[in-house]
């Protein structure tokens, strides 16, 4: 059998397309969102190092905590609804609240370091009826 040029050019284009269909049935076709990464906010501390205020049942637990200045509070949500927590001075940390976490999705969290004594009363954004309290001596 005799090959020319043009029979050899056809015959890599069949395998390249033969391995470009067989890979093709290698790669998912699932969009990014079906298997998400859990986001957690930028915390200021890393979080672990202090307290963690569980986010459960439309509540934070415990509703109101007591820690040294210089403390990093963590707050976790295990709701199965997303929260927002920001201090109770109203907007966000940019128009006078002291923090202000992202919306947070079941297992992410957010950790925020207090340096100054004081009483800092906090809410969820999302639900207003959800009340906190640091107090940091």
């Amino acid at each position: 059998m005799k090959y020319t040029i043009k029979t050899v050019h056809w015959a890599i284009l069949v395998v390249v397309l033969v391995v470009c269909i067989a890979l093709s049935g290698c790669v998912s076709k699932s969009p990014l969102s079906a298997n998400p990464v859990t986001p957690t906010t930028t915390p200021i501390e890393l979080p672990g190092t202090g307290p963690t205020i569980t986010i459960q049942n439309l509540a934070f637990t415990p509703a109101t905590i007591t820690v040294p200045r210089g403390t990093i509070v963590t707050w976790m949500n295990q709701d199965s609804v997303n929260h927002l927590i920001v201090s109770d001075a109203q907007g966000s940390v940019a128009q006078g609240a002291l923090f202000t976490s992202s919306s947070l999705p079941k297992g992410a969290g957010y950790s925020f370091k207090f340096n100054n004594p004081g009483t800092f009363p906090y809410h969820c954004s999302i639900h207003p009826s959800m009340k906190g309290t640091v107090i940091v001596t």
